[in-house]
């Protein structure tokens, strides 16, 4: 599991430090993408303008699911020397797979343009493919810096890309509209590329050596990749299952909203995990460690999530205004999600440490399965509530069979105190 040095084990604070520091600066700027933009733009405007940030989030995330992964747990492995050959490596590969996914969306995007522009139009269709373009670099070449042992730039990002995301959406909305919040989009990703590049510069001292691939990387990484791809389905195809299944845009609103602060939460538990992950590499005490970590966060999150669902109904229209008083019910299910979030974080992380990246890849799939099921049941009649509702079901999907291919990765302990929590937000909302 190392490379045979006697240095002492790393310890997982400091990166779990800076990893909470970075979600709380992303959850200030969370809070303004979540509040006060919705308002602004109101339940229909919002609804058009999440569809747009979906497809840029949800394929940026595609084409770079795994490499994080990947990286963190064979980088820290290499001999110091080598390391960050190794990661510009690994990342060169990961890039040039990618390229040609993203050939995909490029020509989707650019055959919409032109066939139906009113519906579709070319300004918003190019700002969303330079934007994606630009995402996935920027996550590439942080996620390479991320297998250094260096979180800082990882947990920069978001925070930046929020602010100016934010920022230029309210600024160009009124005159532009849809097209001023793709422009929005399009800054944000300028901003985070601009923090890959101030982060990249230990990876320069890698660029132009030549250094084996570790044998099982690549595969590694594609069964990581495409378990994370079907996850992210689930977690965020609910938005675009509403547009399909129902047309409405405001519907599409009151389900993008309680999706994007349910995922806000989730991937800033996750993050803890993630950022911990080189130096669990290098432990003997991994699984442990990754356990006492999922019990720590089990308890605030579960605290947080019951008080939460006791109190949806009076806060929703109270803090996003009176046209998403209607959308209170959708946030239950969502904020039932969150709740399972330490121990879907922990499973990913054993699954690494334990050389399975195939537990990943047969959960994310029945995740994705159950997902589409409770959709095409759902969504047509409730709208919203009904997509929130089949990512939860995804969701615990994709934690069940996780644990039944990785036994006793997470305590009995764990296990039955998360469902427990779980129950209550559903009885309680």
């Amino acid at each position: 599991m190392t490379s045979g040095s006697s240095a002492p084990a790393p310890s997982v604070r400091r990166p779990v430090l800076v990893g909470a520091v970075g979600k709380v600066a992303e959850a200030a700027t969370l809070a303004l993408l979540a509040t006060v933009v919705p308002r602004v733009l109101g339940p229909a405007e919002y609804g058009r303008f999440s569809v747009a940030l979906t497809v840029v989030t949800l394929g940026s995330l595609a084409m770079t699911l795994g490499g994080s992964t990947t990286l963190s747990r064979f980088v820290p492995a290499a001999s110091p020397a080598d390391r960050a050959a190794l990661a510009v490596a690994l990342t060169l590969r990961l890039a040039r797979n990618r390229a040609a996914l993203f050939a995909a969306p490029v020509l989707a995007g650019a055959a919409l343009a032109v066939l139906v522009p009113a519906v579709f139009p070319p300004l918003v269709v190019v700002c969303v493919l330079v934007a994606l373009g630009l995402n996935v670099a920027v996550t590439l070449v942080l996620q390479a810096d991320l297998g250094l042992g260096r979180a800082a730039g990882w947990c920069l990002r978001y925070p930046v890309q929020n602010a100016v995301l934010v920022l230029v959406v309210l600024v160009l909305h009124d005159d532009l509209g849809l097209a001023g919040a793709a422009l929005a989009i399009l800054a944000s990703a300028v901003a985070g590329a601009a923090v890959a590049v101030a982060a990249s510069g230990p990876l320069r001292a890698g660029a132009g050596r030549r250094v084996p691939l570790p044998d099982g990387a690549l595969r590694f990484g594609l069964l990581q990749a495409a378990g994370g791809a079907a996850t992210q389905f689930v977690h965020r195809g609910g938005v675009l299952a509403v547009v399909l299944l129902t047309g409405s845009a405001v519907q599409t609103g009151f389900a993008a909203l309680p999706i994007g602060i349910a995922l806000a939460a989730t991937y800033a538990v996750a993050q803890l995990f993630t950022v911990a992950l080189p130096a669990l590499t290098a432990r003997a005490d991994g699984e442990p460690a990754l356990r006492r970590l999922a019990g720590i966060l089990l308890a605030p999150v579960a605290l947080g999530a019951v008080g939460a669902a006791l109190v949806v109904d009076a806060v929703v229209p109270v803090v996003f205004g009176e046209a998403y008083a209607a959308a209170a019910a959708t946030f239950v299910p969502a904020i039932a999600m969150v709740v399972l979030a330490p121990v879907n974080a922990l499973l990913v992380q054993a699954s690494a440490l334990r050389m399975r990246p195939d537990a990943v890849l047969y959960a994310g799939l029945a995740g994705a399965a159950a997902f589409v099921a409770a959709c095409l049941a759902l969504v047509p009649g409730a709208g919203a509530a009904g997509a929130t509702t089949a990512a939860l079901v995804g969701t615990a999907v994709t934690a069940l069979v996780s644990l039944l291919l990785l036994p006793r990765a997470v305590g009995a302990r764990l296990a039955l105190g998360t469902a427990a929590a779980v129950a209550a937000v559903l009885v309680l909302g």
